[in-house]
């Protein structure tokens, strides 16, 4: 909206810098003065804060950013009492403005793009009513998706969260949000951070196996976001360390943990009672057959697609199926009665899984 000439007259009355005379009038009748009765020199030291802006994201990797400002109310009400007096509407707000010009330069510096919708990095700026300035910077989590291969026993997949911070991430865990690394989320967890110079990765497993259950075969499907990393540009990544390996890369869109899997798993159970030929004849059975189990809400099935038994001696046999993903390994042989059917039953005799390692994990369409 134009200002009238009337209200020219009466800006004069005000003394305000070059961009908030812009701002509100281009007329180009009234000199800049100061100090600015709006922004009190704010919009004055944009390049003093460009400077500090550029210090602050020195050390992150970013193609895309956004700028954002949090001013005090003293600001506002000065110009929103001018605008009131002098009928001025429709006027570009002093947050826009300095954000804008702020934007302006920095694509100038650093040769990066803004992006409101999905910025690498935001770069936040708190001013207080003296002026001072607080620069911020926080970068959008990377999201990674590989698969994992476990080939020592005795390694838990989750590590227990911080108890200080409770996996947000703190100074006593070394902003893991996690209580060691003594896991296969804990081993991953630490790698990524070294490579990202990011905090609290967040996991999302395609299952899940015993601590004492070897990984092998094609490994298991996961996915994970760093949070806050500085560096972004990773490309494949590989870990190995522990008898834990793993290869990931970035991704747009992860794995939904919900998402339907089949596991080709191998059993090894034992028996109280001596087990015959025919007894693993009746575990080949299985292949094509439902089990069914409670849950905490209903009755879940799992399909087994395939089945092979091999008896190792009088007592002991190994059991090589692959079934829908969320069967209870141990449940099923052991023989829990709300598992029908298991393989305790099938067999006549107490049975108890020594070992179960995962084969293979495939996810469906």
């Amino acid at each position: 909206m134009a200002v009238d000439a009337k209200s020219i007259l009466q800006l004069k009355q005000y003394k305000l810098c070059r961009c908030c005379l812009e701002r509100h009038t281009d007329a180009g009748r009234i000199k800049p003065d100061s100090p600015c009765y709006i922004c009190r020199g704010l919009m004055d030291d944009l390049d003093s804060i460009v400077d500090r802006i550029m210090a602050a994201v020195q050390d992150y990797e970013f193609d895309t950013f956004v700028v954002g400002a949090t001013l005090p109310t003293q600001i506002y009400e000065r110009e929103d009492a001018m605008r009131a007096r002098l009928k001025i509407r429709g006027k570009e707000s002093i947050k826009n403005h300095l954000t804008r010009e702020l934007g302006i330069r920095l694509v100038r510096l650093t040769k990066r793009k803004a992006d409101y919708m999905k910025p690498d990095i935001t770069i936040s700026l708190a001013v207080d009513k003296e002026n001072n300035l607080e620069v911020a910077v926080k970068s959008r989590p990377v999201a990674l998706a590989g698969r994992y291969f476990k080939k020592s026993r005795g390694m838990p997949q989750k590590q227990d969260k911080c108890p200080h911070c409770e996996g947000k991430g703190c100074n006593m865990c070394d902003n893991s949000g996690l209580s060691g690394y003594t896991s296969v989320e804990g081993i991953i967890a630490k790698e990524l951070m070294e490579m990202t110079k990011g905090q609290a990765p967040k996991f999302s497993w395609i299952g899940s196996e015993d601590q004492s259950s070897l990984v092998l075969g094609t490994g298991r499907p996961f996915s994970v976001r760093v949070f806050n990393p500085k560096k972004r540009e990773l490309g494949d990544v590989r870990i190995k360390s522990s008898g834990v390996s793993a290869t990931m890369s970035v991704q747009e869109d992860i794995l939904e943990p919900q998402a339907r899997f089949t596991v080709k798993t191998k059993i090894h159970a034992k028996c109280a009672n001596a087990i015959t030929k025919e007894d693993m004849k009746k575990l080949n059975s299985l292949a094509g057959s439902e089990v069914s189990f409670e849950n905490r809400f209903r009755v879940a099935t799992k399909k087994i697609y395939s089945a092979r038994a091999r008896q190792l001696d009088s007592n002991q046999f190994t059991f090589t199926i692959t079934a829908d993903g969320g069967l209870m390994i141990k449940q099923f042989v052991g023989g829990e009665e709300y598992m029908k059917p298991n393989i305790s039953e099938i067999l006549g005799s107490k049975c108890e899984c020594v070992t179960f390692d995962i084969l293979d994990v495939a996810l469906q369409q």
